[in-house]
């Protein structure tokens, strides 16, 4: 029996077991969990993959991660670990030595993009290039049998760059069409997709090496929660030097984000918002620094409301929202709805009212308004609203702070000179003046949602 069909075989038995056993994540699909769970057992996943909403698109830098990730485990070598990073706008280790092994180059001389999202064609030719690099026994394909292609409307979008690692990849049922009918190679791609892709490359190419259990979660309170403290379980995992916990709201936005050395973690009062459901994954460190994740649990949590049910009765005594007034009326309304958040605390990853980092404090805002805008600040500046220049700002627009051309923070501009936001650790949302000495030397512009 070849390879795929063992693997189409095994797939199938795979996510049998799982439609019986596991819940649906908000942010995995049914369709991925038979491949997500076999990437796991691999130790082919990364954290910045998992801790992200995995049916959002994937960053270069992040696939980078990924396609490591792949050779490692394909040639079972101690990867180089290069000196420095070849480009100005990312330190990771992964992308470096990705460069050096051949699978990825820059989009110029000097800069990589890392938070560019990978496109269905960059990441069939970042495949093939792991597996060539990895001098992987397989059928490159030279373009003569345009067959497994030419069966798309857009096969002619292909660029002449990535048309035989496109091809290859078909031939080898390692990526499909969007649709029976659209290839889409200019499209973006997703982490789920890009985790599949992987991981059907590495069961066709493999060696069949040992896998790993993964962690097995279990809730002390089961999967509705209706008390204010809870204990997250799971089974250890053989010679795990640690774990990362992963708690996802409803959007598959990561609220709680910890490091934890035991198998098991204590959820107090205040951490999740009362009437919402989440989901939790634990991915264990293992000693070759790869790690493996557990399949996601989903489960209701309606314990003790949290301290933000008490910010619009308290934020008067922190500032005064009533001094920024829009004249838009739709404005008006983002204003007053990011003022009850005042004296939340800033949470790196934080996109609950349980604790904000600056772009997942906005897009709540904006979420809770209705309007929708992406996750990060990169792509927020990247792909949201129209730009607006300093002297252009209006009440509802979002400001960008940043050095070097990419942003790195963002706040809520509220008119006077001043904006809400989320500034740092230790801090809670406030007001500030984008003025001051700090922001003033960072503003990079606006963009207007509204």
């Amino acid at each position: 029996m070849n390879k795929i069909a063992k693997r189409i075989i095994l797939s199938a038995l795979s996510l049998s077991t799982l439609l019986s056993t596991s819940a649906f994540a908000a942010d995995l699909s049914g369709w991925a969990l038979s491949d997500y769970q076999s990437a796991n057992e691999a130790g082919l996943v990364s954290y910045a993959v998992v801790s992200n909403n995995m049916k959002k698109e994937i960053t270069r830098e992040e696939f980078c991660e990924l396609a490591v990730n792949l050779y490692k485990k394909l040639t079972n070598e101690e990867l180089i670990v290069p000196e420095g990073s070849p480009f100005t706008d990312t330190n990771s280790l992964a992308v470096a030595q990705a460069y050096c092994y051949g699978i990825v180059s820059g989009t110029d001389a000097t800069t990589f993009s890392p938070d560019r999202l990978v496109t269905r064609q960059e990441m069939a030719r970042m495949i093939i290039s792991t597996l060539t690099a990895g001098a992987i026994n397989f059928e490159l394909s030279d373009g003569s049998d345009p067959s497994a292609i030419s069966c798309f409307t857009d096969a002619d979008q292909v660029s002449d760059w990535a048309r035989d690692s496109v091809i290859t990849m078909l031939n080898y049922s390692l990526m499909s069409g969007e649709t029976e009918t659209s290839f889409n190679p200019l499209g973006s791609t997703t982490r789920e997709q890009a985790v599949a892709s992987i991981s059907r490359s590495y069961s066709t190419f493999g060696n069949g090496g040992s896998s790993v259990a993964l962690p097995e979660i279990s809730l002390s309170a089961g999967t509705v929660v209706n008390q204010n403290d809870f204990d997250i379980n799971w089974t250890a995992v053989e010679g795990a030097a640690g774990y990362h916990l992963i708690i996802k709201n409803e959007y598959a936005d990561s609220v709680v984000l910890k490091d934890i050395n035991e198998n098991a973690f204590n959820v107090t009062s205040g951490v999740l918002a009362a009437g919402h459901s989440y989901t939790v994954t634990v991915g264990a460190i293992m000693p070759d620094s790869s790690e493996v994740f557990s399949m996601p649990v989903d489960f209701t949590y309606n314990g003790a409301p949290t301290r933000s049910m008490n910010y619009e009765v308290n934020f008067n005594q922190l500032q005064n929202p009533s001094n920024y007034v829009a004249s838009n009326p739709n404005a008006q309304k983002i204003l007053d709805t990011a003022a009850k958040y005042l004296g939340v605390p800033y949470l790196w990853g934080g996109t609950t009212p349980s604790g904000f980092d600056c772009s997942g404090f906005v897009q709540y805002v904006f979420r809770e308004c209705g309007y929708n805008i992406t996750r990060t600040t990169y792509t927020q500046w990247d792909n949201d609203g129209v730009y607006v220049t300093r002297d252009q700002f209006q009440p509802g627009d979002l400001v960008y702070f940043g050095t070097g051309g990419s942003p790195s923070h963002v706040g809520l501009y509220v008119g006077d000179g001043m904006m809400i936001h989320a500034p740092s650790t230790g801090k809670t949302i406030q007001y500030t003046s984008i003025d001051s000495s700090y922001y003033a030397s960072r503003t990079m512009g606006g963009k207007r949602i509204l």
